[in-house]
């Protein structure tokens, strides 16, 4: 059976459907809390599938006493897009893969160089012509968005999506694939980062945020499902092949 190890870097942000469509294709998932100081095997090859889940914190917290693994995180990335073997990161993830790959991260900023922060449902820009990753999904998806970092599109990648905020939403490199937002979330758990999150909620959408994710989460997350579930796939059938 093949083997897929996930890397988690918050308590609350575990696979979730990208669990479940594993197990469901037929792959052997093993979950390592990074964050709480859980190795990978020593023995993670070419052929395995390796997944880094999202997290608060940021590439620029390399290093930090706080985060000792992210470092760690970083170097196995590299290493592994050097072989090209398959990667698939969700949110942090992704802007560790592109860290590995030489892209910049950094915080979203507007023309007035103010921060900025994309969090809630919204839509989503693909380009299905663009891979096979994405070939023949709806040009506009509706996903869940939760960062104020970004990643710059590493040299030699695919750009598969985008939004106003962040040009670089999802990227393909080889055999790895980085995508900013969550397709993994359900309408119970994006309820429960509204108020696990509330403070970063409120700097992005006020303090009626909270209160309005909650509301729209369960709805967004059902009508959604479905080809959330055709895109993640997809785009793992596309890099495992």
């Amino acid at each position: 059976m093949s083997r897929a190890v996930c890397l988690t870097n918050a308590p609350h942000e575990g696979p979730a459907l990208i669990g479940e469509l594993l197990v469901g294709m037929g792959w052997d998932l093993r979950i390592v809390e990074a964050h709480a100081g859980g190795t990978w095997p020593a023995d993670l090859a070419a052929t395995d599938l390796l997944v880094v889940m999202g997290g608060p914190m940021g590439v620029a917290d390399i290093g930090a006493p706080g985060f000792p693994w992210l470092g760690p995180v970083a170097d196995l990335l590299r290493r592994r897009l050097a072989v090209d073997a398959p990667n698939l990161g969700i949110c942090l993830g992704a802007q560790l893969l592109a860290h590995a790959a030489g892209a910049r991260v950094a915080p979203m900023v507007d023309a007035s160089g103010r921060r900025v922060r994309e969090v809630g449902w919204g839509a989503l820009q693909v380009f299905p012509e663009a891979d096979p990753c994405v070939a023949g999904l709806p040009s506009q998806l509706e996903v869940l968005h939760w960062h104020g970092d970004a990643c710059a599109l590493p040299a030699g990648a695919t750009l598969l999506a985008s939004t106003p905020a962040c040009p670089v939403q999802m990227f393909r490199l080889g055999r790895s694939l980085g995508l900013q937002f969550h397709p993994e979330v359900d309408g119970p758990t994006a309820c429960g980062w509204a108020s696990e999150d509330a403070e970063f909620v409120e700097a992005a959408n006020g303090p009626e945020g909270i209160a309005a994710l909650r509301a729209l989460s369960p709805a967004a997350a059902a009508r959604s499902e479905a080809v959330r579930r055709r895109l993640l796939v997809q785009g793992l059938r596309a890099i495992l092949e």
